[in-house]
């Protein structure tokens, strides 16, 4: 089962070229603001952004939002790598990868909202036991 959903995932990613805008644009809301959320706290920082812990003011759903900044990402070259972030994000659908929910800026930000998964970063995790038992 692993192999299929490695072939899927590369096969996605090997194709993401060819994504249009439209698909691009398909979780994108250029009406939607950070003031579309209520900030309840930081739970991850980084070189480029944060990563913040929000609800959503219309339906009160938690998500996790992911914001960088335009000006460190282009001093750092990473764009096209936070493009394909997004890419990805957006098109897999696996219940171990998070789901990419909303997409927008503003003229410094970008902003990535997606589910909110509670538990830390499978990282943090693998460094502190070294290696999962099955059952983990």
């Amino acid at each position: 089962m692993e192999d299929v959903i490695n072939i899927i995932v590369i096969f996605k990613i090997n194709n993401l070229t060819k994504s249009t805008d439209e698909e691009m644009n398909r979780i994108s809301n250029d009406k939607m603001t950070i003031d579309d959320f209520a900030i309840k706290k930081v739970i991850g920082k980084g070189s480029y952004g944060k990563v913040l812990l929000v609800i959503k003011n219309d339906d009160k759903k938690i998500y996790a939002m992911k914001v960088l900044k335009k000006k460190n990402m282009i001093k750092r070259n990473q764009v096209e790598h936070i493009k394909t972030e997004r890419r990805i994000m957006e098109l897999i659908d696996h219940p171990f990868i998070i789901k990419l929910k909303y997409a927008f800026q503003n003229e410094k930000k970008l902003y990535l909202v997606m589910d909110y998964c509670p538990g830390g970063e499978l990282f943090f995790h693998i460094q502190r036991v070294n290696r999962f038992n099955e059952d983990a």
